[in-house]
């Protein structure tokens, strides 16, 4: 019997190792999608078929954003390494996808610099939290951001059906939109870093 129940339990531990490689799978699978959906937006002609592709790359991204967190806690398969690795593949694929926007004519060029500029502050802003042994899960701030970020990148590959029908004002005012909820996202792990310094 004991050793029935030691069997089982590794059995368990097993299948929770599948599940966590499968988690970190899917997170990480954003950015050869991100990569994938820029190749598609700058090599193909600006017609319905690049539009249907990107959009559908967009979607897969974002659904796989959406879903791994979920899933992840569902299983009980949460862990400091996922906290750290979700914002990672978030950073590095809307980066390349905003990127290739830009070079587009999608999304003004200043927005894409500026999520390298909050990202970056913000992962140093981690390795300082983490040496303090406190927490560098996503704050409420940063996924509002991302709730911005990816609907803002669905609006943006839009953009040419409804920029003739509503204006050219339209383009200016997601990006710069874009822009200030990313800059300001970057004010609560900032702080949550200053104020750790405090802590003994």
């Amino acid at each position: 019997m004991a050793h029935q129940r030691k069997h089982l339990t590794e059995e368990e531990i097993q299948t929770k190792k599948k599940g966590f490689f499968i988690i970190q799978a899917i997170t990480l699978l954003r950015i050869p999608l991100s990569i994938a959906f820029a190749a598609v937006l700058l090599s193909l002609s600006p017609d319905r078929t690049r539009f249907v592709i990107c959009l559908i790359f967009l979607l897969l991204i974002e659904g796989s954003d959406l879903f791994d967190g979920p899933i992840a806690r569902y299983f009980h398969l949460s862990s400091d390494y996922g906290a750290t690795l979700d914002p990672y593949a978030d950073s590095i694929s809307r980066i390349i996808v905003y990127f290739s926007m830009a070079l587009s004519g999608l999304v003004l060029w200043l927005l894409p610099l500026c999520m390298a500029l909050r990202d970056i502050t913000v992962a140093y802003s981690r390795i300082i939290l983490a040496k303090k042994k406190l927490s560098v899960a996503a704050k409420k701030s940063g996924k509002i951001k991302a709730t911005f970020q990816a609907l803002g990148g669905i609006a943006a590959l839009f953009g040419p059906y409804y920029w003739d029908f509503i204006g050219l004002w339209s383009f200016y005012f997601l990006s710069w939109l874009l822009i200030i909820v990313t800059l300001l996202s970057a004010v609560e792990y900032v702080s949550a870093a200053v104020k750790s310094f405090s802590k003994k």
